[in-house]
């Protein structure tokens, strides 16, 4: 375990521990990069070509694009190969120094370095070790390839995203499947380890992307039961986006067609209740579309949002949203009072933490492969230069 700071009051909520990170792309990063920002010593263990998210656009040199940047904030980068003679080694010598092992390499890699759960975890028992793959690691599908749009497709979520909207099937832009399992990852390490400090014993944990995607969909108990055919009050697909004639787009979180009478009176309009289209709860959602049309002639008339919001959140139980950009975003009261960025050593913003709170977020800190190899690795381990040197040469430790 790392060391911690004296007063209990000024540590961070993971001081104390140490993270070896094998993981790559987005699930696993985003997931240790968490725990960093919950003030964890996270060790970022990279492979001979790196992280891919080095090469994603827009492309730099270093490897330190803005992408790279958001998911791996704060870590210690280092760069060991795995095939080298005595590397194996290494990082067994690494792991007794640390508190949690995240990698998210396909079942069996790490094993055959002989760095799998079942070596670890009987050496270490205490030791957190956690495997993210789409699948699992158990079943007949264990084996599979699973990237997000995988796990997207194969969870039910676009296929009830489809059926309940009648769009065309189509994966979102963002990698949900991905966010998501680094939530569930990083959420249930920081509960074995609770665990590990009460009981000596930590675990292997398997965390799997189509489940988290179960799990989060929350419909899956309703679906499982049969599904509703009828009007769903509330549900987020019903939510009205109105996009005005001059190009601002306001969305309603709420359904007007169950909310229809107090909808009616706070546009004014009561004759709508008599129109065949609109007449009962069945008839509303089926014309839902021309309902909406309707609400967005009305929303027109108003000079800005505030006033729009004022009118229909105090005469509904609705609430009232602007679209924005992200950079829009940015540049509002609000991010600067939340603090909602950070930025980097590469100069670029980032998502500053999961959650505001006392020794919550990032350091900022963002390096080239194998940069911290010296420092962190050897460091731990009290390796003196001569020993690194020997290391380098024998290609165990690899820098950009």
């Amino acid at each position: 375990m790392a060391e911690s700071g004296a007063n209990g009051a000024d540590q961070r909520p993971l001081e104390g521990i140490r993270v070896l990170d094998f993981t790559r792309v987005v699930a696993g990063p985003l997931a240790t990069r968490m725990m960093a920002d919950l003030g964890a010593e996270v060790i970022k263990i990279e492979p001979v070509d790196g992280d891919l998210c080095r090469t994603f656009p827009p492309y730099v040199e270093d490897g330190l694009n803005p992408y790279f940047c958001q998911q791996n904030a704060g870590k210690r980068f280092c760069s060991v190969d795995l095939r080298a003679p005595g590397a194996s080694e290494l990082v067994r010598e690494l792991v007794s120094h640390c508190d949690v092992v995240v990698e998210n390499y396909r079942p069996g890699v790490m094993a055959k370095f002989g760095l799998g759960p079942d070596e670890l975890c009987a050496t270490h028992p205490a030791l957190v070790y956690c495997s993210v793959t789409g699948f699992g690691q158990t079943g007949p599908w264990a084996e599979r390839r699973a990237y997000a749009p995988v796990g997207h497709m194969e969870s039910g979520f676009i296929e009830y995203s489809m059926r309940k909207t009648a769009a065309a099937a189509e994966n979102p832009a963002l990698v949900v499947g991905d966010i998501v399992t680094a939530m569930s990852a990083a959420s249930t390490i920081n509960a074995m380890l609770l665990k590990a400090a009460r009981s000596g014993r930590g675990g292997h944990i398997d965390v799997c992307m189509v489940e988290a995607m179960v799990y989060i969909q929350e419909w899956s108990a309703l679906e499982l039961a049969g599904g509703w055919d009828g009007p769903n009050a509330g549900s987020g697909h019903e939510c009205p986006i109105l996009v005005l004639p001059d190009g601002r787009v306001w969305a309603i979180a709420g359904n007007p067609a169950a909310w229809f009478d107090d909808t009616m009176a706070v546009m004014g309009r009561p004759d709508l209740a008599d129109d065949p289209r609109f007449a009962t709860p069945e008839a509303r959602m089926e014309n839902r579309y021309e309902l909406y049309a309707e609400m967005t002639q009305w929303a027109a008339g108003f000079a800005d949002l505030d006033e729009f919001r004022r009118v229909l959140e105090d005469g509904t139980a609705f609430s009232v949203a602007e679209m924005r950009s992200i950079t829009e975003l940015a540049a509002t009261d609000w991010a600067a009072d939340r603090g909602l960025l950070a930025q980097t050593s590469a100069g670029y913003a980032v998502p500053a933490r999961p959650a505001l709170g006392h020794g919550i977020g990032t350091n900022g800190h963002v390096a080239r492969r194998g940069a911290d190899n010296r420092e962190a690795i050897g460091g731990l381990l009290g390796l003196d230069d001569t020993r690194l040197d020997e290391l380098e040469a024998a290609g165990v430790l690899v820098t950009d």
